[in-house]
């Protein structure tokens, strides 16, 4: 009984001499990881409320650039932009945005906000299909340095026709037609089946009679 009084006599002086060395910060590393937990589900919620939010003005733009709305879907995409930058949501709009002014013969302002995704997109995704866009673009401006530029990086292989496509557009805009026939014969082998690939072999077509 002795042994047994004092071995817990020893161990509550163990305890007391651990709480005195050790406790106190035990306390504050505890509180910081509850807090931390707390602020980390709150972000999330928070994420994800924006993201709902996000979302609504995304389906407001899609919906008005497929009726031709082009007033709506500026308005949506200037809210996507101004209260969602840095995220896809603000480049999904710089794109739509792009395609508006492609379509009202404004190829400048197309060229500004198709750079401005490349250039700060919030996917790689997003960079790729933003520099062919505008390689795309700067073809039709004649600026064919610049759109040689944008294709002389490295795509994956999803975008590998495309920058393909463009490669020969390029050289056909220069009346360097066997460089061009090379690119498009190039780009029908990366291409799958589909109007991307019928587009291209129309195009190497029309070069039968350029020598």
């Amino acid at each position: 009984m002795v042994d047994y009084i004092r071995d817990e006599e020893e161990q509550a002086e163990r305890i007391k001499e651990w709480w005195q060395k050790y406790g106190i910060a035990t306390v504050i590393v505890i509180v910081l990881a509850v807090g931390a937990l707390l602020g980390w589900r709150q972000w999330q919620e928070h994420s994800a409320g924006e993201s709902g939010k996000a979302s609504v003005h995304y389906e407001t733009m899609m919906q008005a650039m497929a009726a031709g709305n082009a007033d709506q879907a500026r308005g949506a995409a200037a809210t996507l932009m101004d209260d969602y930058d840095g995220t896809a949501y603000a480049d999904y709009a710089r794109l739509a945005l792009a395609k508006l002014a492609v379509d009202a013969g404004d190829l400048n302002a197309a060229a500004d906000q198709l750079g401005a995704v490349a250039d700060g997109a919030a996917t790689r995704e997003l960079e790729y299909t933003a520099r062919l866009r505008l390689a795309r673009v700067q073809v039709a401006l004649g600026d064919l340095d610049a759109a040689n530029e944008q294709i002389s990086r490295t795509f994956p292989e999803a975008w590998q026709g495309q920058a393909l496509e463009l490669k020969g557009d390029i050289a056909s805009a220069r009346e360097n037609w066997d460089a061009a026939r090379a690119a498009y014969g190039d780009a029908l082998e990366a291409l799958d089946e589909g109007a991307g690939r019928d587009r291209v072999q129309m195009k190497l077509d029309d070069l039968k009679s350029q020598s």
